[in-house]
């Protein structure tokens, strides 16, 4: 069954302020949380200096937005956003999206820690890689098929890292980000 979509009237000064977010360049499209329920709630990230729109948008439906209430930014209705809940706009540098991954599902997943590899993302990436592939051991034909397709997108956001690639590597990882919900 597909997600339901949003479709909320915004205000003139809301209106103007969703112009000013979709405007601007995206650099991440990623899916946090598997809820197909409607998204009625916009929650806005800091912004990276004042005055500056959201780093990031993320779109809630009711549950999740009262089930939420840490997580930073305000709240507002959505309006001309058809997102399921969950979804994430996302205009942060590489580097922040990568911290965003390692803090939200890497880390846990893995162990492996950005701050012991002082930010080095093709070694974090690539150390990462290296675990899961050690967790699902040598027989690619055993395990959880979740697992072995979350590694095969963490390898290819590994190769894409060391190519120089930090932009290309989040790709990936946005989609193991949503593989990883299933584990």
């Amino acid at each position: 069954m597909a997600p339901r979509r949003a479709r909320i009237a915004f205000s003139d000064s809301a209106a103007k302020q969703l112009e000013q977010i979709t405007s601007r360049q995206l650099t991440g499209l990623r899916q946090v949380l598997d809820c197909p329920a409607t998204a009625t709630t916009l929650r806005q990230g800091p912004a990276a200096a004042p005055g500056e729109p959201p780093d990031w948008l993320v779109l809630l439906c009711p549950a999740h937005s009262e089930a939420l209430p840490g997580w930073p930014g305000a709240a507002a209705d959505t309006d001309g956003l058809r997102l399921s809940c969950g979804s994430v706009l996302d205009y942060r540098s590489a580097e922040q999206l990568l911290q965003s991954h390692a803090d939200l599902w890497l880390t846990p997943l893995t162990g492996v820690d950005p701050k012991t590899h002082a930010g080095d993302w093709p070694d974090v990436l690539d150390q990462a890689d290296r675990v899961l592939r050690a967790r699902l051991g040598e027989d690619a034909s055993d395990g959880d098929e979740t697992l072995h397709s979350l590694a095969m997108m963490l390898g290819m956001a590994s190769r894409n890292a060391a190519d120089g690639d930090l932009y290309q590597a989040t790709v990936p990882l946005a989609y193991c980000e949503t593989l990883a919900q299933r584990l």
